[in-house]
C-alpha cells in the first residue's frame, strides 16, 4: 500500500481488519440540544482467537457513579472482521447502522433505550451489490448506502448506491458503472445527500486497492448517475507542508455540505482539501483549496462555518474557518499525544463536544474534545479526556480488548 494508515481503514487482508482502525450527514448542530448522556462505540476484538464485533455504551451522565465507564455492550455476532463506519450521528428514530466491512455485513442497532442497546437486524447485499460502507438517513427515514463491490464476489467492482429501509431491505439501487472509466475505479466510499438540490455526492476510494480519484454526482429523486469527475492533481500554490505535491488528489474520503447548502467539501486520505460546486448544473467543478500535513487524513465534521479534521501526521485535530470555502484558514488545533492516530470524528447534537478514535492498529482509546462554536477553539475535555476500551466484557465473546472505530453520541 502506498498510503500508510489506510491499512487501518481499508481491507488489505481480512486478518488486518480484525484490528481495523468513510449527514443527512453534516447537518448543523442544534445549539439548544441537551447534553448527550451516552456515547456508543462500534468496536472489534483485538484478539484474533476471539473475533467479534460489538457496540459498547459509555455513561456520560453528570453525577452518575459510572460516568466515564462502559455500562453496556451488545454483540453483533462472533467472527467480526472489520468494524468500520457507523452513521455519523444518531438519528431521531434511534437506529444506528454500523458496518463490518470484512464480513460485508451491516448491523442495525436499536438505541431508543439509551442504556439498553439491542441488535435489531443485519443485512449484506442490495440487489446485485455487496459490501456496504457508508450510510445517510433520507427524509423518509430510509437510508442511502454506498456499496463497494458486486454481491457475487469480494473485490469485484463496480459498486453503487442503494436505498434501504430501516430493516435493511432494498427499495432501489443504481450502479456506479459509467463509460470511459475503468470499473476498478468505481468503488463508492462515502456520500453526502443534498435534498434541496436533488443531489447525492459520492467519493470513490477502494477499501482494497490503491485506487480512487473520483467523485460521482447522482440525482436523488431517481438515483440516476449524472457526472463522474476526476479530482485534479496537485494542490494550490504555496499550500504544501511537504514536497509530495503530486499526490494530494488521491483517495477521496468524506464529502460534507457546507453552511451555504450548495458547496460540498471533501478531504482526501492524502490530505488534500477540495470543494465541489455547481452540482445542480451541467458543469460541476472540483477545486483544490487547502492541504494538511502528512497523509491519512480521515473523517471530518462541519459545525457552522468550521471544518474540523483529523490529521494523523501531527497527532491532532485541526479546525478551519471555511466561511470562504475557497480560502480555508486554520483557527485552532488540539494534540492528542504521540501515540495517537486520530481517524474517526463525530460531534454531539450541540456541536460543542467531539469524539475521536485512536485509529492505530490496536488502539483502544477514544478521546473527548470540546469545541467553542464562536471562536472555533478546540480543547481536550477536562472531565473525560480519554475513554478506554482495553478490557471490555461482551456477552457471547468474553473479555476482550476493544478496538473502536465508529462512535456517536446519544441524542
Amino acid at each position: 500500500m502506498t498510503v500508510g494508515n489506510r491499512v487501518s481503514i481499508r481491507v488489505a487482508t481480512l486478518a488486518a481488519l480484525a484490528f481495523a482502525c468513510a449527514p443527512s450527514q453534516p447537518r448543523l448542530a442544534n445549539i439548544e440540544a441537551a447534553p448527550a448522556t451516552a456515547l456508543y462505540a462500534w468496536a472489534a476484538s483485538a484478539d484474533t482467537s476471539r473475533r467479534g464485533a460489538f457496540l459498547a455504551v459509555f455513561d456520560l451522565r453528570e453525577g452518575s457513579p459510572t460516568a466515564g465507564r462502559i455500562v453496556g455492550t451488545v454483540s453483533a455476532g462472533e467472527g467480526g472482521r472489520g468494524t468500520h463506519h457507523t452513521e455519523h450521528r444518531l438519528e431521531n428514530d434511534g437506529l444506528l447502522f454500523a458496518d463490518d466491512f470484512g464480513l460485508g455485513r451491516s448491523s442495525i442497532f436499536d438505541l431508543t433505550d439509551a442504556f439498553a442497546p439491542r441488535l435489531r437486524a443485519s443485512f449484506t447485499s442490495a440487489g446485485p451489490m455487496g459490501w456496504p460502507h457508508s450510510y445517510v438517513r433520507l427524509p423518509s427515514g430510509n437510508r442511502l448506502v454506498t456499496y463497494q463491490f458486486q454481491s457475487s464476489k469480494f473485490n469485484l467492482p463496480p459498486g453503487g448506491i442503494a436505498e434501504v429501509r430501516a430493516d435493511g431491505t432494498i427499495v432501489r439501487w443504481s450502479s456506479a458503472r459509467t463509460s470511459g472509466v475503468d470499473d476498478k475505479e468505481l468503488t463508492p466510499y462515502s456520500l453526502e445527500v443534498i435534498p434541496a438540490l436533488d443531489r447525492v455526492v459520492t467519493t470513490t476510494t477502494s477499501m482494497i486497492e490503491d485506487t480512487g480519484v473520483g467523485v460521482q454526482i447522482w440525482r436523488l429523486s431517481d438515483l440516476k448517475l449524472l457526472h463522474t469527475l476526476r479530482i485534479p492533481g496537485g494542490p494550490p500554490h504555496g499550500m504544501m507542508h511537504d514536497t509530495d505535491t503530486a499526490q494530494r488528489h488521491l483517495f477521496p474520503g468524506e464529502p460534507r455540505v457546507l453552511r451555504d447548502g450548495k458547496t460540498v467539501m471533501l478531504a482526501t486520505f492524502t490530505c488534500g482539501l477540495y470543494t465541489v460546486t455547481g452540482m445542480d448544473t451541467d458543469a460541476p467543478r472540483i477545486q483544490p483549496v487547502y492541504t494538511f500535513p502528512g497523509k491519512d487524513c480521515a473523517v471530518p465534521v462541519v459545525i457552522g462555518d468550521y471544518w474540523v479534521q483529523t490529521v494523523p501526521a501531527i497527532h491532532a485535530v485541526v479546525a478551519l474557518d471555511v466561511s470562504n470555502p475557497a480560502a480555508p484558514r486554520e483557527v485552532s488545533r488540539v494534540g492528542l499525544g504521540e501515540s495517537s492516530t486520530p481517524h474517526w470524528l463525530a460531534s454531539d447534537a450541540t456541536g460543542r463536544r467531539l469524539v475521536v478514535n485512536n485509529g492505530s492498529r490496536r488502539g483502544s482509546e477514544l478521546y473527548l474534545l470540546r469545541f467553542d462554536r464562536a471562536t472555533g477553539t478546540l480543547t481536550r475535555d477536562a472531565r473525560f479526556p480519554v475513554l478506554d476500551m482495553a478490557r471490555v466484557s461482551v456477552p457471547g465473546i468474553g473479555e476482550v480488548q476493544g478496538v473502536p472505530h465508529g462512535a456517536v453520541f446519544s441524542r
